[in-house]
């Protein structure tokens, strides 16, 4: 029997970091392409804090959802991060599957004849980046294209694979992203610092929209 090294990733976890640079690394793309464009004024582009900026403004209340978030992503990304990536277990007394999403019985959880969920995916992001690029050209200054396009992001990166773990102890073929950032931590530390810590100026950013542009 071929023995693994201690704290080597296995071929499951070899794939599911692959997938997790690939999936994250979109809506990475995503989001830091519009902000990017919208710094330098290449293009009149649904960004994802002004399309959250402008919710806060319709919505006070809406500020405390993206506060919660923060504490939340958090309190259980730090545990998550000193873990082995591929490893299943226990994590703020709650079992997590090996890909890092909530779980209600971690031996029960299937991780096969999921490739069609990475087909959906991407789809869906074709769709979202699509529409997010049209629907400026036709109704210049809305923000429905920044709600479709983050909010299938949210859906389909977050939501859907979190609920599959936990009510049907089904797991998508990508790890959560804290897991993917202690992968990406093991492989070149520094990069996973900097990628966490944009992240934190980012939600904190998405908070207190639109710090750091305040005027006093």
């Amino acid at each position: 029997m071929t023995q693994v090294a201690a704290g080597a990733p296995t071929t499951q976890g070899r794939s599911a970091e692959f997938w997790g640079y690939v999936m994250w690394g979109l809506a990475g793309l995503a989001i830091l392409v519009p902000e990017l464009m919208s710094i330098f004024s290449i293009a009149d582009w649904p960004t994802i804090s002004a399309t959250v900026g402008h919710l806060e403004a319709r919505h006070d209340w809406v500020r405390l959802i993206v506060v919660f978030v923060i504490v939340a992503l958090a309190y259980y990304a730090v545990p998550q991060l000193a873990k082995r990536p591929d490893a299943a277990g226990m994590v703020g007394g709650r079992q997590v599957t090996a890909n890092g999403r909530l779980t209600a019985d971690i031996e029960a959880v299937g991780y096969q004849n999921m490739g069609g969920y990475l087909v959906f995916a991407f789809v869906a992001y074709a769709v979202g980046v699509a529409f997010a690029a049209g629907a400026r050209a036709v109704h210049p200054g809305t923000f429905l294209g920044g709600y479709v396009l983050y909010g299938i992001i949210a859906l389909v990166w977050v939501i859907i694979p979190s609920a599959l773990a936990m009510f049907l102890a089904r797991e998508v073929a990508f790890p959560t992203l804290f897991r993917t950032l202690a992968y990406l931590g093991r492989r070149a530390h520094w990069l996973a610092a900097v990628v966490l810590a944009l992240l934190v100026i980012l939600l904190i950013h998405l908070a207190f929209y639109p710090w750091p542009q305040l005027d006093w």
